[in-house]
């Protein structure tokens, strides 16, 4: 009896596990928040997307994949306040300025455990395509002056790296989650003051994600 229950586990299990080892393509699809830092982290809020992947079979533990995203970040109306009323204006605004984010990437993963819960570590490479828009001041005075705004798309280098966990939750998926810290190619400015003095900071963009998705087998 204890032999026939084995051999049961075992057809049960083995199909699982060798589904994660034979090499398939595979269709991921996934969703999370975006935390913008440095100087973008200023401009503009948290941002939220997701991303569609397809996935090469090839041997692993390295896996190869191709990547498409989409993010937007709202414009952080309470920082841009807050900067005008140090300097000396009791005006407020509300701009309507959003930040979308296109990441078009080649993306390789290295797993440490072949089959079960997979931890990994991941690089991406490709172009990041933004849509924005810039956001000025006219005027000679803090409390007389108005806000303008020109619209831009830039189309420039993106790359991440991140780690994360595949766990195996089933013979058709398997759950993703991961964290991933993206830099763009785009630079972001913005106006500070100090006292009297009032300065332009600029920095790429960059931003943390934290997602989590499925990944269908195919």
């Amino acid at each position: 009896m204890k032999k026939s229950h084995l051999l049961l586990a075992l057809m049960l299990f083995a199909p699982l596990a060798f589904g994660q080892l034979v090499p398939k393509f595979s269709l991921g699809v996934s969703g999370g928040v975006a935390l913008p830092q440095g100087d973008m982290g200023d401009l503009y809020k948290t941002g939220f997307g997701g991303a569609v992947s397809l996935v090469l079979p090839i041997p692993l533990p390295v896996e190869l994949s191709a990547s498409i995203g989409y993010h937007t970040f709202g414009f952080n109306n309470d920082k841009f306040n807050e900067t005008l009323k140090l300097a000396g204006s009791n005006k407020t605004a509300d701009v309507d300025a959003p930040l979308n984010l296109i990441p078009i990437t080649v993306n390789a993963r290295y797993y440490f455990t072949p089959v079960g819960v997979r931890p990994y570590a991941e690089a991406a490479l490709g172009i990041g395509i933004a849509s924005l828009k810039n956001v000025y001041i006219e005027g000679n005075s803090p409390n007389a002056f108005s806000i303008k705004t020109t619209d831009v798309s830039e189309t420039k280098q993106f790359f991440s790296l991140g780690a994360g966990v595949l766990i195996g939750v089933g013979v058709v998926a398997d759950l993703d989650v991961n964290v991933k810290f993206g830099v763009l190619g785009q630079k972001f400015s913005q106006m500070t003051f100090d006292g009297s003095t009032l300065t332009y900071t600029e920095s790429n963009g960059s931003f943390l994600g934290i997602n989590a998705g499925l990944r269908f087998k195919l």
